[in-house]
């Protein structure tokens, strides 16, 4: 009974969506964007001045009707000023509100920090949630996400024809992956550290 009812309601959600919500029932986009994100002791609206604290990065985003799968990645400098890659997987749910016009969009996701070879080390390394540095050849991507910080997404995003634009704040949780499943502690992700504002412009693929 439950199993014809959660199926009855995704099949409903899909009707709306593509049908009231007035736009592509599939649609995958490759974008760019930038995220604003001061130091905590910088006036906020003084600091978007300062390039160091824009972080400028790529995306690739897919979505089926209200479901959608976004991967992100942005350069970022390290706790010992080494050059990384932050990558962000997020599953989001994008409802639409004015047509293809305007949704709303929240989600949440896992993320790790990769610091690649470089000419001051020739070994690569993720960086955990504590500021530890494991190396990359000797722990998988998943351990890693499982000490990594969980990333919580609040947004708009706009689908014009074929290009979509999205403003959204990415919220870095205190709780890491691991600690959630291994707690159990769901509420814990929504300890807030820290959050960006996200601005990304995105050419629809498909």
């Amino acid at each position: 009974m439950r199993r014809k009812l959660l199926t009855t309601m995704i099949v409903l959600g899909i009707l709306v969506s593509s049908s009231v919500g007035a736009r592509s029932l599939v649609n995958m986009s490759l974008g760019f964007g930038a995220a604003y994100s001061p130091l905590e002791d910088v006036d906020y609206s003084v600091g978007m001045q300062n390039s160091e604290n824009w972080m400028f990065g790529g995306e690739l985003s897919a979505r089926f009707a209200f479901l959608q799968a976004q991967a992100m990645a942005f350069p970022v400098v390290c706790s010992d000023d080494e050059q990384g890659v932050l990558l962000l997987g997020m599953g989001a749910v994008s409802v639409p509100m004015i047509g293809s016009a305007l949704a709303l969009e929240l989600g949440a996701g896992a993320s790790v920090i990769y610091m690649p070879t470089s000419s001051a080390s020739s070994k690569a390394y993720y960086e955990l949630a504590d500021g530890t540095t494991v190396e990359a050849d000797q722990n998988s991507l998943a351990d890693a996400m499982l000490e990594s910080p969980v990333y919580l997404q609040v947004g708009l995003g706009s689908e014009l024809g074929p290009i979509g634009f999205k403003v959204r704040y990415l919220m870095q949780s205190s709780a890491t992956l691991g600690s959630v499943l291994t707690n159990n502690d769901w509420w814990g992700v929504f300890g807030i550290e820290k959050a960006s504002l996200s601005l990304a412009l995105a050419l629809k693929m498909f």
